[in-house]
């Protein structure tokens, strides 16, 4: 009976930008606004592109028309990194509807901005997406060749540890169905070993699995009963049933080549019940086969001829050629035995031309593997070739260009510097020296002008803060703990009744309770911890929460891009301006609904702040003197951002803050 590995072939998907924002349609309507009224095409390009992967796996085809509409932006505007990341999910989306050609041409498109870019997640998408299309379209040399590129992409890429896991056990599976034992033994234990260090048992049970089936190739049963024994167990453990009905027969094979037909028996009789309890048509298959021949053993050639022909059925329904045939074989020798001669030579012709159809095939696919793999190899060399030919003649062109561009300049040069010597060089050369100076004194008395401003602005600003906490402390926190120190002097100069006491401590305590949310209210306005800890994303979302609890105000927060933190100092002042409008909105707006997003586009962040409160006159602002939006305004300048305000009276407000990072 021929060893059969359990296959676990997995697509993994690369998660490329965007936090989880709540349910899918609010998500959609959200990321379908932000694509409109986004203030740069990037945004736009991360929007589309988030809305069509809110529909993979789901409605492909509605996800790969939003990503093509990304993708159209993300060209147009020449931005690669995008350009790159829609062909990858777009790939997704065709993949799961069929469309392998297709998927496999927008991939290679992809790995040249990938390596440029130093984009290390992607790339080990793509070598994984291409391993799993070649490995459907059965070409198996072309899937190991990028499954293994796609272990090498993970070297210097962060990815979730069960990705190398899931690539090194699908090359185990493919040097399997090749009958290299030696490679696929390599892979399989290094899934092993890589599964043992994450605690994942369902993939230590297939390794397992993996792992005696090379070593059933290599002819080693007894290291294979070793490695089939632990994945029975673990598949008992989990429940596993696929994992449970082909290990169990594969360990009642090699008991029953052992001599041990009573033990194998019984546990091909375990794998047939769970077979037939889930459904599971692979395993009645594998099962049905060893008892076959177990009965076979026993001289109980009817029921032999039961299991066999049962077996044949389920092997013939799920066109597994290389089982029909030894089904066919084990049905001939029972006819031989029973005497029935024609039975005999039909069943032995057919297990004849199934044998040497399976051989044939085989040798055909491996021949037509051969051949796609020379021809694919062939056009990329051509293709690097032209490219490289195209590449060296824009180049002679280029410099030709460059030549002639400098020497026309060089003339044009030397005809206006003759000129000018002709004049009065040296008066001319001193009122020019005149004007430089005075320009340069005006700029330097700009900017420092502009600094004492910035500087008086936040000096302003922290003053306002500082009054601001010593009025909490005096008339919040202070008058609270004034209040509990005469609860504390009445209950210790009077005898009070238990009763009266115990009332009088209780009030006491929540007094206490009552100081101390104050003094948490005072500090998060100080200085959050998630700040400092965590930093500008979760801070801003802890303060948003903190507004929503407080009040009757509807407050939505999100965020894109911002996996990696921005300087301390940048989100400092980024959190305190965020802060100082959104008490803006709770104080003076009238607002029911707010919507904070703040979103990184490279080295470019943008913060927006949206209520649909009463509005104002936008040009009242120029007018405004009060230090609440002074320190704003300074605090924009020092990040040399652009500030955005737009409203009018009873349409809301909307403060857009864009600024770049060092």
């Amino acid at each position: 009976m021929p060893m059969k590995p359990l296959l676990s072939v997995a697509l993994l998907l690369c998660l490329i930008s965007g936090p989880m924002l709540g349910q899918d349609a609010s998500k959609q309507d959200s990321l379908l606004k932000l694509a409109r009224e986004a203030p740069s095409d990037t945004a736009k390009v991360w929007a589309l592109m988030e809305t069509g992967k809110l529909f993979l796996n789901k409605q492909s085809d509605t996800a790969v028309f939003y990503l093509n509409q990304a993708l159209h932006l993300a060209e147009s505007i020449q931005f690669e990194r995008g350009v790159a990341r829609c062909r990858i999910n777009k790939a997704v989306g065709l993949y799961d509807l069929g469309q392998f050609d297709t998927v496999i041409n927008l991939c290679k498109a992809s790995i040249p901005i990938c390596e440029k870019l130093k984009m290390g997640k992607e790339l080990v998408a793509i070598y994984n997406m291409m391993g799993n299309t070649w490995n459907l379209k059965g070409n198996y040399w072309l899937a190991i060749e990028y499954f293994e590129k796609c272990l090498e992409a993970m070297k210097t890429a962060t990815v979730p540890p069960h990705f190398p896991v899931v690539v090194n056990d699908n090359l185990s599976i493919l040097y399997i169905n090749l009958h290299l034992y030696d490679k696929a033994l390599f892979y399989a234990s290094g899934s092993l070993q890589l599964a043992e260090e994450i605690g994942d048992e369902a993939t230590i049970g297939t390794a397992c699995q993996h792992i005696g089936s090379a070593y059933i190739g290599l002819q080693q049963k007894e290291k294979a009963l070793t490695y089939f024994q632990r994945a029975v167990d673990i598949a008992r453990k989990l429940d596993y049933h696929r994992l449970f009905t082909t290990s169990i027969s594969n360990v009642a094979e090699i008991l029953a080549f052992k001599g041990d037909h009573k033990k194998a028996k019984a546990l091909y009789e375990e794998g047939l019940a769970v077979s037939r309890k889930h459904d599971d048509r692979e395993g009645l298959v594998y099962n049905l086969h060893g008892l076959s021949l177990e009965a076979f053993n026993e001289s109980n050639y009817p029921a032999a001829k039961k299991y066999a022909q049962e077996g044949l059925k389920w092997a013939q329904e799920m066109q597994l050629s290389s089982y029909s045939y030894a089904l066919y074989l084990t049905l001939s020798d029972i006819a031989l035995l029973e005497g029935d001669s024609k039975t005999y030579t039909t069943y032995r012709n057919r297990y004849r031309e199934l044998r040497d159809s399976v051989a044939s095939g085989a040798l055909v696919h491996a021949l037509q593997e051969l051949e796609t793999k020379y021809e694919t190899e062939k056009k990329e060399q051509r293709i690097t070739q032209l490219e490289q030919e195209k590449e060296l003649q824009q180049l002679r062109i280029r410099q030709k260009n460059s030549l002639i561009l400098g020497l026309t300049f060089a003339a044009i040069a030397l005809v206006v510097l003759a000129f000018l010597l002709r004049r009065n060089f040296r008066n001319r050369r001193k009122i020019l020296d005149q004007e430089l100076l005075i320009h340069r004194q005006t700029i330097k008395e700009m900017e420092q002008e502009r600094q004492l401003n910035i500087a008086a602005a936040v000096l302003q600003g922290q003053e306002k803060e500082r009054g601001r906490l010593a009025r909490d402390l005096h008339d919040g926190l202070g008058g609270m703990l004034s209040g509990i120190k005469q609860s504390l002097f009445a209950l210790k100069g009077t005898a009070l009744k238990p009763e009266a006491s115990s009332a009088a401590l209780g009030k006491v305590i929540g007094d206490l309770d009552s100081s101390i949310g104050e003094l948490r209210h005072i500090a998060r306005n100080m200085m959050p911890e998630a700040l400092v800890r965590f930093g500008l994303k979760d801070a801003l979302e802890d303060y948003c929460d903190h507004l929503r609890q407080a009040g009757a105000l509807d407050l939505h927060f999100q965020a894109f891009g911002m996996e990696a933190r921005l300087p301390q100092e940048t989100e400092v002042v980024v959190f305190r301006i965020a802060q100082e409008l959104l008490n803006n909105v709770v104080r003076h707006s009238g607002a029911s609904q707010a919507l904070v997003q703040l979103l990184r586009d490279g080295k470019r962040v943008t913060l927006t702040v949206e209520d649909n409160g009463k509005g104002f006159d936008s040009e009242s602002l120029e007018r405004v003197q009060g230090v609440g939006w002074m320190n704003i305004r300074s605090r924009v300048s020092y990040l040399d951002g652009l500030l955005d305000v737009r409203t009018a009276p009873g349409k809301g407000c909307s403060i857009t803050i864009e600024f770049e990072i060092s």
